[in-house]
């Protein structure tokens, strides 16, 4: 190479870093592509209108920032490609009866479309969990942020020795089912187990549910792994029954979870008298024993942004001015923010009078 075509590509770093996706970038993205996955789980092709490159990590989330009949909504999806391949992102998307954003990606979101996201967002990825002996559990459109971590591995020609066990309803049903049998005949270290609650004449994998005898059969140095899993709650609490009834260490487990509830309301419902002042807009509410705050916002016509409902993605966070809440949040909120009088407004309990700045 020449000296000239040498600077030249010098020059080429501090523009590239230009146009990187930084943390919790809000981009407007164009819909490139639509793939359809099984009948009912869509995947999405992003890129960005900015041409910035997307920079994640692996089992990260976004948020995607829509309109629909004139009102903002805001739902958080994870990314299922991975951050080796920067010129797009993808989420993988499941229709669920009755979802609002669900629905209306998969009815309304084609080539051309745009719309906004904000991330990268969460701590549950590779980064920040290393493993060399990875399992990876998932149920479901679970399998999305597992995906991103399985392609990110097999991009890079990673040589750890992956475990990968899938659950879903049925064959027809398993999302990316042709790519992990294709990763699992191209890499040796990969191994790759499909697990359905409900089989059919063709089906010769695995039927059930996981349990502490399947999972050890599947993967017998399970105990020497790390598990990373992701799913609907309902599967979530299966995986963590199992696990604990094998004396699984709970230290190497991960998990990322949605769809579930915002804890238990019995557990956090206080018999303090409780009343919420929102400063700014100058209203009092009093509040039923369990209520959040975003309940009670709700309730005064007080907007806040949410997504994930559950304490993981930190959209609802408010400032708090002064008393009590019980929160049980997810992982939403470091503890700087916290320190700094930040709570989650979606599993924020008020324990008494709480003023909060909004």
């Amino acid at each position: 190479m020449n000296a000239h075509a040498s600077v030249q590509a010098s020059d080429l770093v501090p523009a590239m870093r230009q146009r990187q996706w930084a943390q919790k970038t809000r981009d407007v993205v164009l819909c490139r592509r639509v793939i359809d996955e099984t009948h009912d789980v869509k995947t999405f092709v992003l890129t960005s209108a900015a041409d910035r490159m997307f920079c994640f990590s692996a089992g990260q989330y976004v948020l995607v920032h829509l309109r629909i009949n004139d009102t903002a909504v805001t739902r958080c999806y994870s990314v299922s490609s991975p951050p080796t391949r920067p010129l797009d992102l993808q989420i993988t998307v499941k229709r669920t009866p009755g979802g609002l954003v669900s629905n209306w990606l998969h009815d309304h979101l084609r080539p051309g479309s745009e719309m906004e996201i904000e991330g990268p967002l969460g701590s549950f990825n590779l980064d920040e969990l290393p493993s060399q002996k990875p399992v990876f559990l998932s149920g479901g459109s679970g399998v999305t942020p597992i995906m991103s971590m399985l392609r990110a591995l097999t991009d890079r020609a990673d040589d750890r020795e992956v475990r990968f066990i899938h659950s879903a309803k049925a064959p027809g049903d398993i999302i990316f089912r042709s790519e992990l049998d294709a990763l699992a005949a191209r890499f040796p270290n990969v191994q790759v187990a499909l697990v359905c609650s409900q089989g059919d004449p063709a089906w010769t994998g695995s039927t059930g549910r996981i349990d502490g005898r399947m999972l050890l059969s599947l993967v017998p140095d399970l105990h020497t792994r790390t598990v990373f899993a992701c799913g609907p709650e309902g599967y979530m609490k299966t995986a963590r029954a199992c696990l604990d009834a094998i004396g699984f260490p709970p230290e190497q487990y991960h998990e990322e979870s949605f769809g579930g509830s915002n804890g238990t309301r019995s557990e956090l419902a206080s018999a303090i008298p409780s009343s919420v002042r929102f400063a700014r807009s100058g209203v009092e509410h009093h509040c039923t024993p369990g209520e959040t705050v975003l309940e009670a916002a709700r309730k005064c016509g007080i907007y806040i942004p949410t997504a994930c409902q559950q304490g993981v993605c930190g959209t609802c966070r408010i400032t708090k001015l002064s008393g009590e809440v019980a929160m049980e949040d997810l992982g939403g909120l470091t503890p700087e923010e916290k320190s700094a009088g930040y709570v989650l407004a979606c599993c924020s309990r008020p324990q008494g009078t709480v003023l909060l700045d909004i």
